[in-house]
């Protein structure tokens, strides 16, 4: 029995059925009733089971993440989750490591469970997996990716403006020796190298290569890569870190070598997570909206799985720069 054997059978149209069973728009008790009734005539239960037969969806939808910056990506799941759940979904999170085929082998997963759609975060250097994905028919979205040679999708910021701003931001304060502590493995990284660069340039600073270090998203690696920044260039009054997470990191290698935040030098994170009532001093920081980048993620990917022709492809979501305490003027 399809969905419009059980419109025929309650009198009613195909739309209503659907908005019965998605639970999406307001229905009548009186034509609720009678949707549901049709469909417990014939053995059918109202529930997610009826709902994946009659409509051909299996209510899950992916989200393939990297396995790094937990802070970061939980805040995504949690605006996903809270959205897609709304609309009756189920969420399978994929972690995808850093080991060979582990992101083939999630994509393969949700395929053969034949989920109705899926939220990628995970950037591959694999274009296999992009061609696997592009074949497959199912509705994919890039979440917080900017990959141009893509047809799907995709919900970011502008990393290049971002990063520019970032940096414009430590040269209105007087700093000329600025640090860049930048993420490896992921195109992020060109795009906010190239916006630090601009700034430079645009002030008629120099750029130093000595200056730049990179990261990998983590605590522990945001003190190695300033340990290693400060052997290099211990001049520097500020540093950039293109990561909040690294930026704790950051300022525990700047105590470890006897200095002060933003004193001796200031520090500017990036992503604007909620850690304030844990830092001394409070994180300066690019913020990126991460619940909205997020919702509008979840929100286009359910347009797509219900049939609608996403026309425009990439959707930017603007930034900001929250100051707080760990940045002063020179």
């Amino acid at each position: 029995m399809g969905i419009k054997d059980i419109a025929d059978k309650a009198g009613v149209s195909v739309a209503t059925v659907s908005r019965v069973l998605n639970e999406t728009k307001h229905v009548s008790a009186n034509l609720r009733e009678k949707v549901l009734k049709a469909i417990e005539k014939d053995g059918y239960v109202a529930n997610h089971m009826a709902r994946s037969m009659v409509l051909k969806k299996n209510f899950t939808a992916g989200l393939i993440i990297p396995h790094v910056s937990e802070m970061y990506h939980q805040i995504i799941f949690s605006s996903v989750e809270e959205l897609l759940e709304k609309a009756n979904y189920k969420i399978i999170v994929c972690r995808v490591k850093d080991q060979p085929n582990h992101e083939k082998i999630y994509i393969d997963m949700l395929m053969q469970n034949r989920t109705d759609g899926i939220i990628l975060m995970h950037e591959t250097t694999n274009p296999e997996i992009y061609s696997r994905l592009r074949k497959s028919n199912i509705p994919v979205v890039l979440c917080s990716l900017d990959i141009p040679e893509l047809s799907f999708p995709q919900i970011c910021i502008d990393d290049t403006q971002a990063a520019f701003d970032g940096t414009s931001y430590l040269i209105s304060l007087g700093h000329r020796k600025i640090g860049f502590i930048c993420g490896e493995g992921y195109s992020a990284r060109d795009k906010r190298l190239e916006g630090y660069q601009q700034a430079l340039d645009k002030s008629g600073i120099s750029f130093d290569p000595n200056l730049v270090v990179g990261g990998h998203y983590t605590i522990e690696s945001g003190r190695t890569a300033m340990l290693e920044l400060y052997e290099q260039c211990p001049d520097l009054t500020a540093v950039f870190v293109v990561s909040d997470e690294m930026s704790i990191g950051v300022m525990s290698a700047i105590r470890q070598c006897g200095l002060r935040i933003p004193e001796d030098i200031s520090v500017l994170g990036f992503d604007g997570l909620d850690i304030d009532p844990y830092l001394t001093p409070t994180l300066s920081s690019v913020q990126q909206p991460i619940r909205e980048i997020g919702r509008q993620s979840a929100e286009i990917l359910l347009k797509m799985i219900n049939g609608e022709d996403i026309v425009r492809k990439k959707f930017i979501i603007t930034h900001s720069i929250v100051e707080r305490d760990s940045c002063r003027r020179i």
